[in-house]
């Protein structure tokens, strides 16, 4: 009788480049899925094998039922040569235009966070007005329009020229901008939230908030700071500023901290926004069984649903369309009578991923016009609503009720970021989930004063400390302080 032959001990799902996180050399990796949990194999001339652990839930992982075709950014600035990741400027093989642009305004900052990617700290540069400007003028050249430029640094508060940097940015054609902030600053400025405030309708707080006990910002942020946070949170509503909370989500910190942040964003109508973004690992000698415990987006999903009293389910949750279905997962809920109810309850999100494409930006106006889109569709599903099953309707009301009372507040352009809660879960990118698949489709990028446009994670990865020289710009030129296209 002839031998058996050898089984392997996984499932093979793909393939797709990754990093030796040893050497940062590019390498291929087989994507092979250890019952529900999946990994990378990669295997690099000099440092050979090894699995690296990528996603809790293989059911989450390559989701691209969301998919859509790419809109392309205007202009891109050089053309491939070496191949992904190596050409980023953007290039032309980038398959999506910047819907968030970073700008670090600085590298000072009055924190030292362990987990920091930019490696900020007190006592570091700012940058120039003029390399700021420039910055600017890259992303808008690319864009026409941008829909969210987010100033980050560092602690963007701390620029001398800030509220400079600030009308600078507001004076161009952008929907949307952020300020990132730990908010130490702004709990105690409030002269700086009044100036901030006369731009409230185009201006966004990004809060960074890792949870609602003492515990997680001592662990995380080397001091306690919840008294600070809430006080900074409080005087940006007083200023009827929307604000985004923000969660860094490191593995045996603060995964019993997501209820509480989902109850904090819910009782304050100003915030308009939840962020629960998974660490990510920065160092290269972390080894394969170091990287088991990680958190991942499934695993956000399943605690922030266990921990929300039963107003949130998994089937509220969808990858957001524009992005590689493993970068950003969303949820959108519509306050209604002090309730969170998720609009998937009456509304088929998947159906309607295009709506929800290319920008993250709401306005009344924009409100109106997706409402309008939505309804000449006649896709609402009637008196029963868009759920699957009885129970997700439990406290929540007629879904028919409520569906009309959304869509007229729409109509009547009296729906705006105070009557909505986004909550997204962002998976970034280091040398060891680092996927060239995800990078390509990336559309939250990296704005710099040479006239190069980064994907976010490629360039913390790759370009932030030099490890990838910047690519020549083929395709702009740099004049009086604009990106023009070259001929």
């Amino acid at each position: 009788m002839a031998p058996s032959k050898p089984v392997t001990s996984y499932t093979f799902l793909g393939s797709t480049q990754s990093l030796c996180p040893e050497c940062l050399r590019v390498v291929q990796a087989k994507i092979i899925a250890k019952g529900n949990r999946v990994y990378f194999r990669k295997r690099c001339p000099e440092h050979g094998l090894r699995e690296d652990f990528i996603c809790s839930d293989r059911n989450w992982f390559d989701r691209y039922d969301t998919a859509l075709p790419a809109r392309l950014p205007r202009h891109t600035q050089v053309e491939p040569s070496k191949g992904c990741p190596m050409d980023c400027g953007l290039c032309s093989d980038h398959e999506q235009h910047t819907c968030v642009a970073v700008l670090e305004i600085t590298d000072n900052c009055n924190l030292t966070c362990s987990m920091c990617y930019a490696d900020s700290r007190p006592g570091l540069k700012h940058k120039s007005l003029d390399d700021v400007k420039r910055a600017i003028d890259t992303l808008v050249a690319a864009e026409g329009q941008p829909d969210v430029l987010q100033l980050s640094g560092g602690e963007p508060t701390l620029h001398p020229e800030f509220e400079q940097i600030l009308q600078y940015a507001l004076s161009q054609p952008i929907h949307y901008v952020m300020i990132n902030t730990n908010g130490i600053r702004l709990a105690k400025d409030t002269e700086l939230i009044e100036k901030i405030a006369e731009h409230k309708h185009r201006v966004e707080i990004y809060l960074q908030m890792d949870g609602v006990e003492d515990f997680v910002f001592e662990k995380l942020r080397g001091q306690p700071l919840l008294a600070t946070k809430l006080q900074a949170l409080d005087r940006l509503g007083a200023a009827d500023l929307n604000v985004t909370l923000v969660a860094t989500l490191q593995a045996g910190v603060n995964e019993g901290q997501l209820g509480g942040l989902l109850e904090l964003a819910s009782q304050r109508p100003w915030v308009s926004g939840l962020s629960l973004q998974p660490a990510t690992y920065s160092g290269r000698h972390y080894l394969p069984e170091q990287l088991e415990s990680r958190i991942t987006a499934p695993d956000c999903i399943r605690l922030l649903c266990e921990q929300s009293q039963g107003r949130l389910s998994e089937s509220d949750f969808f990858p957001l369309p524009c992005a590689h279905p493993n970068c950003h997962v969303l949820a959108m809920c519509y306050r209604h009578e002090g309730q969170l109810v998720p609009l998937t309850r009456f509304i088929d999100a998947t159906a309607n991923r295009d709506l929800l494409a290319n920008g993250l930006s709401f306005t009344r106006d924009e409100g109106k016009r997706l409402a309008q889109l939505y309804m000449a569709r006649n896709a609402c599903c009637g008196p029963n609503g868009c759920v699957d099953s009885e129970p997700a309707l439990v406290s929540l009301g007629s879904p028919a009720r409520i569906a009309e009372d959304f869509f007229a507040k729409a109509i009547e352009k009296e729906l705006g970021s105070k009557q909505l809660l986004r909550i997204t879960i962002t998976s970034f990118l280091d040398a060891y989930n680092f996927d060239v698949r995800r990078v390509m489709k990336c559309c939250t990028h990296h704005v710099l004063p040479s006239g190069h446009i980064i994907p976010f994670c490629a360039y913390n990865v790759l370009y932030r400390n030099g490890h990838v020289p910047l690519p020549e710009l083929s395709n702009a030129l740099m004049i009086d302080n604009t990106v023009v296209k070259r001929s």
